[in-house]
């Protein structure tokens, strides 16, 4: 490899998550969306699970994977990230940890990319062509052969690239990620496919599955003029769009700069933006479950019930002043 291919490919290469605010302050901007949104992940991801309805409907799977990668991301990467704001280091200073840390930021991230791509083609299959899963057999094929492709996928990209790649990665733990990126990254085919498959191809499909979703949506509605038919897909729709309009505006301008420094625009350009953007990414981990709990009817009436409930025990609860009436004196 000359030199000139070598410098080609580090300017492809992801920046430091480094910005200028001290870490401190990003511990603080994280720290009062976090602790609500890992509640928020639990209740949510646990009533999902528990109401067979929720659980057994083909447009939830997707949903409920990713709530439960969210939540692994919340409990590990999020949390590790806090405690370096906290000490300026590495939770733990060693090669192991930093290779966990760095699978959950990158692989999970990824995975979360890939699985938000096939929910916004899914929810075209479920809505206009739900013939494709009217049986066992097409169910099989077109809903759980697609999730399982992706996991497996996955899998063999975490395990060949990230955890055991094709070089030495160099770690260090004064910086967050311990230092990341990884040495793959000095491959040019690798970093292609990252910045390409991974990242850009995904969001191109969210963009286009949901914009399309919904111009499809109504002009089915104006058609068909069949209000009860929307009905029973404006759930689906609104489910959909709310997650893809918050995870595009938090995750394009990333993914738009890694892209133009792939085509060769020096990593100068736009260096101190694109750090605040990849910072911002976090907070559609941290709103995700709120967005999945304000598309579920049923789980808000259960939360105005509990709400309500605590209201009236708190009420119930209060202390009363009983005046007892004093004994007349014997005569």
């Amino acid at each position: 490899m000359d030199t000139d291919d070598h410098q080609s490919f580090e300017q492809s290469r992801p920046h430091s998550h480094e910005i200028s605010i001290p870490n401190f302050v990003q511990f603080w901007l994280i720290l009062p969306f976090y602790i609500p949104s890992v509640v928020c992940s639990l209740f949510v991801l646990y009533h999902f699970i528990t109401v067979r309805t929720l659980r057994v409907a083909l447009h939830n799977h997707v949903i409920i994977i990713l709530l439960s990668i969210n939540l692994v991301v919340q409990l590990t990467d999020m949390l590790w990230n806090l405690i370096y704001y906290c000490q300026n280091q590495a939770l733990w200073p060693i090669p192991v940890f930093c290779t966990v840390w760095i699978t959950v930021d990158e692989g999970l991230g990824i995975a979360i990319t890939i699985f938000f791509a096939w929910a916004a083609i899914e929810r075209h299959i479920l809505i206009f062509h739900d013939r494709l899963v009217s049986t066992h057999q097409k169910t099989i094929l077109f809903h759980y052969l697609p999730i399982s492709t992706i996991f497996l996928y996955l899998i063999c990209y975490i395990s060949i690239v990230i955890i055991f790649p094709p070089c030495v990665n160099t770690y260090d733990y004064d910086h967050i990620l311990c230092g990341s990126p990884l040495c793959y990254y000095e491959l040019r085919l690798v970093t292609v496919w990252d910045v390409v498959v991974n990242h850009s191809v995904p969001i191109f499909l969210i963009i286009v599955g949901s914009v399309g979703l919904l111009l499809r949506i109504v002009h089915q509605k104006s058609r068909m003029r069949q209000p009860i038919r929307w009905r029973n897909y404006r759930k689906l729709t609104i489910q959909l769009l709310s997650i893809s309009f918050v995870y595009l505006i938090l995750h394009t301008p990333h993914t738009l700069m890694e892209f133009m420094y792939l085509c060769g625009v020096p990593e100068e350009v736009g260096k101190d933006f694109m750090s605040y953007a990849e910072f911002s990414s976090y907070y559609s981990n941290l709103l995700l479950p709120f967005i999945c709990a304000g598309s579920i009817p049923e789980l808000k009436t259960k939360v105005k019930h509990l709400l309500s409930w605590c209201g009236r025990s708190t009420r119930s609860v209060h202390p009363h002043t009983v005046t007892l009436p004093q004994q007349r004196r014997a005569d």
